[in-house]
């Protein structure tokens, strides 16, 4: 299995917006969120911000075979405290996950952009908790940090 996972081109925008309405669908399992009139979701406030400034903000497409296969989308975070790595959203599609694709292509990602890292889960979403607790633990041989705060579990740590 060929796993690839590249930096989306300025013209993959309508791309993502199509994969941001399946990943906004698996998560309506964890959330109140309803689709609009018109049938379709709300994309994130921010998502423009991906295409405008892909250097402190960075959509990746992730292929499985060369067949689109899910989307990670992370930001650089500096302020006068730290400087960080956040995983805003990372999404598999349904039919290539627990195959050891989301957890090759998380280890990739640290790898590849050094430093400290934070993510977060919702609260309700305990798959996604048990998912990035396992890959985050045997990344870091246990040496990350955990809080639970507004309705969500966070976790920093520093790739190697």
């Amino acid at each position: 299995m060929n796993i690839n996972i590249s930096k989306a081109m300025k013209n993959e925008k309508d791309l993502f917006k199509n994969l941001l309405q399946l990943y906004m669908y698996d998560f309506t399992e964890f959330t109140d969120v309803d689709i609009n009139v018109d049938g379709l979701y709300n994309i994130f406030s921010d998502f423009d911000s991906y295409w405008i400034d892909q250097k402190e903000n960075q959509p990746y497409i992730v292929r499985v075979n060369d067949a689109i296969a899910g989307f990670v989308l992370i930001k650089e975070v500096k302020n006068e405290i730290r400087k960080y790595n956040y995983l805003a959203h990372f999404f598999i599609m349904r039919k290539y996950r627990r195959q050891g694709i989301g957890k090759e292509v998380a280890i990739k990602l640290f790898n590849s952009l050094q430093g400290e890292w934070e993510l977060n889960q919702l609260e309700r979403n305990k798959p996604a908790q048990k998912f990035w607790t396992k890959i985050i633990n045997e990344y870091t041989n246990g040496n990350y940090k955990e809080k639970f705060e507004n309705g969500r579990k966070y976790q920093t740590f520093f790739s190697k």
